[in-house]
């Protein structure tokens, strides 16, 4: 049997990395990393201090509230976030964010 020489070449770590990102359907780490660092800019101070965010997968931004109220405010707000997150990590990156009460 032979072997095709793109398998005997060793591959960059990093380009390991994102072939493997990407078939998980995961974002770039920086996105997340962005989101995170960002997320009072993204959903106000306030709403903020109540939510975490959870992980970024398939385009489902995935974020848990301590209560009930505030995750009826998150999911009011679904469409200004991604846009708001949208303008921070680029287009298509997040398509919807999903909300869970986490008390």
């Amino acid at each position: 049997m032979t072997r095709s020489r793109d398998h005997d070449e060793p591959r960059r770590l990093r380009d390991a990395l994102a072939e493997v990102t990407a078939e998980l359907g995961l974002p770039e780490p920086d996105a997340f990393r962005a989101l995170a660092t960002n997320w009072q800019e993204v959903v106000g101070d306030d709403l903020a201090t109540h939510c975490r965010l959870q992980s970024l997968r398939d385009g489902i931004l995935r974020v848990s509230v301590d209560s009930a109220p505030r995750a009826t405010q998150l999911r009011y707000l679904e469409s200004d976030v991604v846009d708001r997150a949208s303008a921070l990590v680029g287009a298509g990156v997040i398509r919807a964010v999903q909300v869970r009460v986490d008390v």
